[in-house]
């Protein structure tokens, strides 16, 4: 009598653990093919602002993705952008998971943690973020803002304040 309860007992518990694994395999994969099936990441972005993730934002991105958001602003505008959070692979040289910024002039590279809200501006009306992911660790990804519009740098204003007062050297005062 003992054997016969233990045995129906252990077939009873196995039935239900096994029931259990199965559920939760099937369960992972289903959330894991519908994230990777719902990823739109070769985008051209024209609103004057919004917003993008990384592919899965905020779970983990999947493996050995190649993103690419081009931002086109009107002609005579500028983009900005604005990390809201980022979280990728770390490796020295961004040689696994990164996210490459191309302003128009320069293409800065990020991976790791960078720091909430850092912003860039691209020096002409396009901005492209570029995202790889490679194929083993994932970590949450990245979340970042954009705006379009007429940023004036110190720079601009200086130049601006010297044009002004050689204008008005030269046309007001001869």
């Amino acid at each position: 009598m003992i054997t016969f309860i233990s045995g129906r007992w252990w077939r009873w518990t196995f039935q239900k653990a096994l029931t259990v694994f199965l559920l939760q395999i099937f369960f992972l994969t289903t959330v894991a093919q519908s994230c990777q099936s719902s990823v739109s990441c070769n985008v051209v972005l024209t609103d004057s602002q919004g917003s993008f993730t990384s592919p899965c934002y905020p779970n983990d991105y999947p493996p050995s993705q190649a993103c690419k958001w081009t931002i086109q602003a009107p002609a005579g505008f500028i983009v900005q952008i604005t990390f809201l959070d980022f979280e990728l692979e770390e490796a020295h040289g961004c040689i696994y998971d990164r996210v490459v910024i191309s302003t128009g002039t320069s293409d800065a590279k990020f991976c790791s943690l960078t720091p909430n809200e850092l912003t860039l501006n691209s020096s002409g009306n396009v901005m492209e973020v570029s995202f790889n992911s490679d194929f083993s660790v994932q970590k949450k990804g990245f979340h970042i803002s954009y705006k379009q519009g007429l940023f004036i740098t110190w720079q601009a204003l200086h130049s601006m304040f010297i044009y002004l007062l050689f204008y008005y050297k030269i046309f007001v005062y001869n």
